[in-house]
């Protein structure tokens, strides 16, 4: 396998059938690509911009995420089974058009009472 430097270039790829594994991306701006089958599993993501994408068809078991922000974000036709989410904020967050935030205060008072 040979290592491959750009540094500071513009280049415009097409990548068919690469193995890629272990690379280093670091102030990459990808804004536009288009990625399709692409194996990405056990990589690490840091500062990473996704505003305005669209991710179809994307398997994220066992992923971990930390400090996302997923405001104005639509799921839909996905799969949450056992998804897990705490000390997060809420607010204006729906689920089939129920506020999530009261529910999450009604159950908290019927808990007390």
């Amino acid at each position: 396998m040979n290592t491959i430097s750009l540094n500071n270039c513009e280049h415009n790829f097409d990548l068919v059938n690469v193995d890629m594994g272990k690379s280093s991306f670091e102030e990459v701006d990808a804004s536009g690509s288009t990625f399709n089958q692409v194996n990405l599993c056990g990589s690490k993501f840091e500062k990473v911009k996704l505003d305005k994408s669209e991710l179809d068809g994307v398997v994220c078991e066992e992923v971990n995420m930390v400090s996302v922000n997923l405001h104005n974000a639509t799921i839909t036709r996905s799969n949450l089974h056992n998804l897990k989410i705490s000390s997060c904020n809420y607010e204006g967050m729906t689920i089939e058009g129920i506020e999530v935030f009261k529910l999450l205060q009604a159950y908290q008072l019927q808990q007390s009472a």
